[in-house]
């Protein structure tokens, strides 16, 4: 390379070591950010032995060289034409400019950003980004908060910046020999040009790299120290798209899991366990003149980011619990090993209410799959003649929840719009980011279902235990602080569920209604427990039958919890199994009275698939498998459930 030395800096009129510096500076200003990263989230990844560190070292350089080819592929190909305006300096403005620093900043910021968002999702950064942003309109609210209690990532982004123009600046090309013939040059190099940039793209001279390639390096549970942000956001831009794949045939993976939800005969088929009855799921209602056959009322409660650490009936005393009323309404209902199905609202409520999981990198209203036929629990539940309505106290049109729920089978939806118009309602019952306070709202969900003709369904969706985690301002001080500031605001939404219920009980419609408490996604996991695969995703799971005489302290100790997992795509078919509604549809879960004993849960992370069975944990990625688990089982829920979505049969 013909360069020369200013005050240290590299000046030359080589275009190609020119390159090569650039390229040089954004791979190592990417290795920075991953760092970062990896500090930032020190006690969620694990990392076995020296051994592993190498494979995510070596990893991150295979990732690093693909994501600056791929980022970088457009200034590679403005500058390596073998004319004379890539000499001009307004052309080499403008391709500095549009091709090298906004693909450089995208990549790091996407990064620096990650390394905060991954607390929450424990999945890099996807594609779905600019979607997830699009639908969710109050982004430009959270900023402020992000910036403010992420300061170590605002601070640390900040320098990278200022790096990245710096030391840019540092590297220059200046002006060739006009009187020289540079045709031969230019051709050569344009050839070797292109070799380097193909070399780059494959990440290497060995096989052509894909982003689900991460778990050849390391652990599964560690597949994102090897990956970057801004490499996965490029690579599944397109959207969520799934394969066939072909791991047995469709008689054996059907004779390991059947997604088809049949009715069968209660009575004499059920296992039903001591707590329940046969066909409980109805009453009996005298008239004077006929006995009329009466469904239960139905209210599933998702809890925004509700892990079990947080709460004294899951973790005995492991941690203080922050849901003395929950604990306390655990000792009279049934408490299951709740398992979430991903990690996001957005995956979390077809999961509950469809029964649908999302074993993709996109959730499934996001994906190619969006407008697939769906035969969700409300749809079925209003076509037995249930009055079905869903409400969240977030604005209308978040998360396009308000059109997912209509899809589902809701016929009624409220959200923030509707409370507003409520006579009882406050400016001050705004939280000023995601809503209306919990308390508020579950207030008004409780009187709008006094006017409810039964049997009703309703589902709703808490909101205040979601980041920034604002306090109510009249309840401020009233519940004790944790470790993490979550705590604080989880004790808040339990408290607003004890109102709540308190309000449910001076109702002619509450001793004939079944309450199902869950969460979206468990919260921030603060031990190393609730930091691996099972831990990632452990919610509550509980079932309060009033007109029952479940009491689990009466035969069990208090704060007993069946070992049996039941994960959010089980609710659907357990519910309708205790209602007795015979229905024909698709279920990827079980329900706990055909499978008392051997529940199961599944979920998507980065470009793996993971199975928790009472045996273990099964891991299956593109090229390897891992765990002790169930494994011909997961490969017979993955084989049918990509089949299922791609061909429309998930009805």
């Amino acid at each position: 390379m013909t360069a020369k030395r200013k005050r240290g800096w590299i000046y030359t009129s080589n275009i190609y070591g020119y390159l090569f510096s650039k390229a040089l500076l954004a791979l190592i200003l990417l290795f920075a950010a991953q760092a970062f990263f990896y500090l930032a989230n020190t006690r969620i990844f694990h990392v076995a032995d020296f051994k592993e560190w190498i494979g995510v070292v070596w990893g991150n350089i295979i990732f690093g060289i693909a994501t600056i080819g791929c980022i970088l592929l457009p200034y590679f190909v403005a500058n390596l034409l073998p004319f004379k305006f890539r000499w001009n300096k307004l052309y080499h403005r403008l391709t500095e400019i549009l091709l090298f620093y906004v693909p450089v900043l995208f990549i790091i910021i996407s990064d620096i950003c990650d390394a905060s968002y991954y607390q929450y999702t424990y999945r890099r950064l996807t594609g779905e980004i600019f979607q997830y942003l699009g639908i969710s309109g109050n982004m430009g609210s959270l900023w402020p908060h992000f910036l403010v209690d992420y300061w170590h990532s605002t601070l640390f982004g900040f320098l990278l910046i200022f790096l990245t123009f710096w030391f840019g600046n540092k590297i220059r090309l200046i002006g060739r020999n006009k009187y020289r013939n540079h045709r031969i040059n230019d051709l050569v190099g344009l050839v070797v040009g292109v070799a380097v940039v193909i070399f780059l793209l494959r990440g290497g001279f060995g096989k052509n790299i894909d982003w689900h390639d991460t778990t050849k390096y390391c652990q599964a549970k560690n597949s994102a120290l090897v990956t970057n942000s801004g490499y996965n956001i490029v690579r599944t831009f397109r959207g969520g798209t799934l394969n066939e794949v072909n791991y047995m045939n469709d008689a054996q993976a059907s004779q390991l899991f059947n997604p088809v939800y049949s009715p069968v005969d209660f009575a004499d088929t059920i296992p039903w366990t001591p707590a329940w009855a046969p066909n409980a799921g109805y009453f009996y209602n005298a008239t004077p003149d006929s006995i009329k056959r009466q469904y239960y009322n139905v209210v599933i409660i998702v809890l925004e980011s509700f892990s079990q650490e947080y709460m004294g009936c899951y973790n005995h005393g492991a941690m203080q619990s922050f849901t003395p009323f929950l604990d306390s309404l655990a000792e009279h209902s049934l408490v299951y090993q709740g398992r979430a199905n991903g990690k996001k609202s957005i995956e979390g409520i077809p999961a509950i209410f469809s029964s649908l999981p999302t074993l993709m990198p996109f959730p499934i209203t996001m994906s190619d799959y969006a407008n697939d036929s769906l035969h969700s629990l409300p749809g079925i539940l209003r076509d037995n003649g249930y009055h079905t309505a869903f409400f969240h106290g977030s604005y209308n049109g978040v998360m396009s929840f308000d059109k997912l729920c209509s899809r589902m089978g809701f016929s009624e939806y409220y959200g923030q719009n509707e409370y507003m118009a409520d006579r009882r309602s406050r400016e001050s019952d705004y939280d000023g980011v995601w809503g209306i306070f919990d308390e508020h709202f579950l207030q008004f969900m409780a009187r709008r279902l006094n006017d409810f003709p039964q049997p009703f369904f309703a589902g709703v969706f808490t909101i205040s235990s979601h980041h920034p985690y604002t306090m109510q301002p009249e309840r401020e001080g009233q519940f004790p602080e944790g470790p993490h500031p979550l705590c604080q605001v989880v004790a808040y939404s339990d408290n607003a569920l004890r109102l709540f219920f308190e309000a449910a009980k001076q109702t002619d419609w509450y001793e004939h209604t079944v309450f199902l408490v869950t969460a979206d996604h468990s919260g921030q996991g603060l031990s190393r427990e609730y930091n691996d695969y099972n831990g990632w995703y452990r919610i509550p799971m509980i079932i309060h039958l009033p007109h029952s005489a479940t009491d689990s302290s009466a035969n069990n100790p208090p704060h007993h919890v069946y070992s049996r997992l039941m994960q959010q795509t089980d609710i659907m078919p357990t519910l309708l199994d205790y209602l007795g509604i015979r229905a024909n549809t698709v279920c990827f879960g079980t329900s706990v009275f055909r499978n008392p004993d051997n529940g199961w849960q599944i979920a998507y992370g980065n470009s793996y698939y993971q199975l928790e069975t009472p045996e273990g944990v099964a891991v299956l990625s593109q090229d390897k498998e891992e765990g002790n688990g169930n494994i011909q089982l997961l490969k017979a829920i993955v084989q049918q459930y990509n089949h299922r979505l791609i061909n429309n049969q998930i009805h």
